[in-house]
């Protein structure tokens, strides 16, 4: 009897499956009808951003880039040589890195054009230009970064403003903490806290620079204006 009953049960529990299950299609169905419209709006929203991006990128963005390749090879050129005027101007038939950085912004060629128009600006005296250039410049490369903001430490000190230039300086620092890069800044910052004449802060970074790198340059230099500050008048 009990094998019975559970084979009429098991017929009702199908039937019972395929009902709900029917009704889950024909809810939908009903739905999709009420929304068709919003939901293929939706769709085609989406496929639309999806095939904008792709054409940016394949047809945009790729094309633009490579094109900047190319263009900042001649302004690199006249950089690596130290002829600022030319890598900063162009030479009248190839670009130079503040066109470069115009015409190309966006792509990672003019980000660089940024960076060589800022330290060409710099070397060429024009010292609110390499701010703007070098503001605009961006990098993970902690060497790279500390090198900007350690030329931009130099713009604002070149301008006479000092808390600026003290605020960059120690950014480069902390941005590559090592012998060749972090020593330089680290005294130049003194330097210009002891212009301002905060000469206990620049005593406190001549000490710094002294105990933390003693055989670099900037060590032995930093001990000079320590043993300077210290001394005692007569």
């Amino acid at each position: 009897m009990a094998k019975n009953k559970n084979k009429s049960v098991e017929p009702d529990i199908l039937e019972e499956g395929n009902a709900k299950l029917s009704d889950v299609f024909n809810n939908a169905e009903y739905y999709f009808e009420q929304y068709k419209n919003i939901i293929l709006g939706v769709v085609a929203a989406i496929v639309l951003v999806i095939g904008g991006i792709w054409g940016y990128k394949n047809l945009v963005k790729g094309p633009k880039e490579s094109k900047a390749q190319d263009a900042i090879v001649y302004a690199q050129k006249y950089f690596e040589i130290d002829s600022m005027a030319l890598a900063l101007n162009g030479d009248g038939q190839h670009l130079g890195f503040e066109a470069i950085a115009k015409q190309y912004d966006g792509t990672p060629a003019g980000n660089r054009a940024n960076f060589g128009a800022g330290v060409a600006s710099l070397k060429l005296g024009k010292y609110a230009e390499a701010v703007k250039f070098l503001d605009k410049f961006s990098t993970e490369d902690p060497i790279l970064e500390a090198r900007k903001y350690g030329c931009l430490g130099d713009a604002y000190a070149e301008q006479n403003q000092m808390d600026k230039a003290i605020e960059n300086y120690k950014k480069a620092a902390e941005k590559a903490d090592n012998e060749l890069t972090a020593p330089t800044y680290l005294f130049r910052a003194a330097l210009a806290l002891a212009q301002k004449g905060k000469n206990d802060d620049a005593l406190k970074l001549f000490k710094q620079v002294n105990d933390n790198y003693p055989a670099t340059q900037e060590g032995a230099a930093a001990e000079m204006y320590i043993a300077k500050m210290e001394a005692k008048p007569l």
